[in-house]
């Protein structure tokens, strides 16, 4: 079952709802700092402050896999895309 915030974002990709009990919404919410990982590591600590969050290890796992599909996709251009 889908929380309501993943929910939520598939009907807005950037509705600003999150539910740090959920894995999916955890995710979103540290990639949504991408590429800074000063940003990301600070989304962590507070998602490891709320009691019924997922751990750190399984969070990250999903965030590797998520970006590893992100630079293994296509562009629109055909042509990778330059991060800063």
């Amino acid at each position: 079952m889908t929380c309501p915030a993943c929910e939520s974002s598939k009907q807005r990709r950037h509705s600003g709802a999150y539910h740090l009990a959920c894995l999916e919404c955890c995710v979103r919410l540290v990639l949504s700092t991408h590429p800074s990982k000063r940003q990301a590591a600070v989304m962590l600590a507070a998602i490891e402050r709320f009691r019924d969050a997922p751990g750190r290890a399984a969070i990250l796992e999903r965030v590797g896999q998520e970006l590893a599909k992100r630079r293994s996709a296509p562009t629109k251009s055909g042509t990778a895309c330059n991060e800063a």
